[in-house]
């Protein structure tokens, strides 16, 4: 397995290699598709090589391009259901904030998300826990990680590789993110991905952290 991020507005995309194909891993701000297909190309594949379109959630930041995107590559867009009353409309949806200052400037986001809507759509593929993805051609299988949405999602791979969305960032540490729909079920599912003992997590923002790094944040809040 080769993986390949690359930043697609504010999130990242993560292009993931297999030997029977390719998988996208969030679909990056609206207007990205086309530097995602050229990405592709770049790597050597050609559009029809994508298996699947899969979202770690249902922000613009991670959908945005996702039906552009469809409409590039052929390939179906895979979400958790609890996620779809976020795609279902155009408008901009933004959780509270962890703190007072996060939340006042996601109301300022919210004001103004008219800019750049969002092209809605329903998924073709819906994810459930402990999900296996082989039919896609990938050795990972869907790990639910409700907080940040409720339909937040993580994706773990037999080698150790776990995707984990926004559940944790690592911008400048490891941490939360800016903002959550459910605090109590965000440090829970934090808790999960460090059950899993991931060899490197990959966030849909900053840098790829490793277990060490997980363990140091995570562990004062599991207990």
């Amino acid at each position: 397995m080769n993986v390949h991020t690359l930043f697609t507005g504010i999130a990242n995309t993560h292009i993931v290699e297999e030997a029977r194909g390719v998988v996208v891993i969030d679909a990056g701000m609206p207007r990205q598709a086309r530097r995602i297909v050229n990405r592709l190309g770049a790597l050597g594949h050609s559009p029809a090589d994508v298996r699947l379109i899969l979202l770690t959630h249902g922000h613009i930041d991670h959908a945005g391009s996702a039906v552009a995107l469809k409409r590039l590559t052929g390939a179906p867009i895979a979400m958790h259901r609890a996620d779809a009353r976020l795609t279902a409309t155009r408008d901009l949806k933004i959780p509270p904030g962890r703190s007072g200052a996060i939340d006042a400037a996601g109301a300022v986001l919210r004001a103004f998300g008219w800019i750049v809507p969002l092209e809605t759509f329903t998924p073709d593929v819906w994810l459930d826990d402990g999900m296996a993805l082989r039919d896609f051609g990938i050795a990972a299988r869907v790990v639910h990680t409700p907080g940040h949405t409720a339909g937040s999602v993580c994706l773990a791979f037999e080698d150790g590789t776990v995707f984990v969305g926004d559940a944790l960032l690592n911008a400048l540490r490891v941490s939360f993110p800016l903002w959550w729909e459910d605090p109590a079920s965000a440090r829970e599912s934090a808790c999960r991905i460090r059950s899993l003992r991931p060899r490197v997590c990959l966030s849909g923002h900053g840098r790829p952290f490793d277990l060490n790094a997980l363990d140091a944040f995570v562990g004062d809040h599991c207990g």
